[in-house]
């Protein structure tokens, strides 16, 4: 068999096993109510739907995102690795005739596969109802491409984890930990330095510490991708957005660096 025949192989079951999972597919249905009652609440379906309502719905659409998505893909990956080595599937797997690395990146495909699903499932909705309002679809295309990617990156963070720890039991508290620390703490972190400070911080300081968080990038990147002048203005970002090549890079270099540690790891577990 060749290596891409077993790693979609992998890929498949991871898919297919996960999506027999009960809360998977709750989890897709709660995003989809969610973000079609932002949608719906956003357009009003009052006959009279301008772009300034598109705007903020997005806007509240990314912030949806932001608190959902990272759990989602925390969730789903946190016991990748560790979940076979518990089950002694792990030491079976390593008979097999192939590196256990691929391993790692098949079952990262095939849980990227059950996330890019579970989000076509609930941004369809909202989609839906901003063509049904004379918009286009290129914004929710960005919005599903921004939310995929945002997703990706708590998959790799959490397959890392999963590779260095093989503990699920402290797995899922380290989980919930990352999710609070880059979705709740990590704002709190900010907003206290520029209290304490009286807002006298240089906002390149800002936005380098911004680089440390993926969910403050893919909110920046979604709003500078999305967002109109107007908007922008509004949000109190115009001027105050790093560039966007470099908000894609960093993004990348969240994706690519945990899958990279965790691939070195596994290496090592070969051995």
């Amino acid at each position: 068999m060749s290596t891409l025949t077993i790693l979609f192989a992998i890929a498949r079951k991871e898919f297919i096993d996960h999506l027999r999972n009960g809360w998977i597919i709750a989890v897709g249905l709660a995003f989809a109510v969610f973000s079609f009652l932002i949608a719906f609440v956003g357009f009003g379906f009052t006959g009279a739907v301008g772009i300034g309502q598109e705007q903020s719905t997005l806007f509240s659409l990314i912030n949806l995102v932001i608190y959902l998505v990272p759990l989602l893909g925390l969730l789903l990956s946190y016991d990748g690795i560790a979940g076979e080595h518990e089950r002694g599937t792990l030491d079976l797997l390593r008979s097999y005739p192939f590196k256990t690395t691929l391993l790692l990146y098949g079952k990262w495909l095939g849980l990227f596969m059950v996330l890019v699903a579970t989000l076509i499932v609930g941004l369809t909705a909202p989609a839906a109802v901003s063509i049904y309002s004379g918009h286009t679809l290129q914004a929710w295309t960005l919005l599903l491409i921004t939310s995929v990617w945002i997703g990706a990156v708590f998959i790799s963070i959490a397959i890392m984890f999963s590779v260095l720890i093989l503990d699920r039991g402290k797995l899922i508290a380290i989980a919930i930990g990352i999710w609070l620390l880059f979705v709740v703490l990590f704002d709190l972190g900010i907003i206290g330095i520029l209290v304490s400070t009286e807002g006298d911080v240089p906002m390149t300081l800002v936005n380098l510490l911004f680089y440390l968080n993926p969910t403050a990038l893919y909110r920046l990147l979604s709003i500078d991708l999305m967002m109109d002048e107007a908007m922008i203005q509004q949000l109190g970002l115009m001027g105050q957005i790093p560039p966007t090549p470099a908000l894609i890079a960093a993004i990348t270099a969240w994706t690519i660096i945990p899958t990279i540690i965790a691939g070195w790891r596994i290496r090592i577990l070969e051995k």
